[in-house]
């Protein structure tokens, strides 16, 4: 009943920026687009909307 270990990674190497970001799941993506229109509306870089 003993299953097998994945084996390990051997290159030792970082994974490549796509591979990282695909990594990444819906709820990381949701929390970094929010701090992105967060830190622009801290900024005030964000376009006025005329009501």
């Amino acid at each position: 009943m003993n299953s097998p270990d994945p084996a390990p990674e051997t290159s030792g190497a970082r994974p490549s920026w796509p591979d990282a970001l695909g990594r990444l799941g819906a709820d990381w993506w949701s929390v970094i687009v929010s701090g992105v229109v967060v830190a622009l509306a801290v900024f005030d870089v964000l376009p006025k909307i005329p009501w």
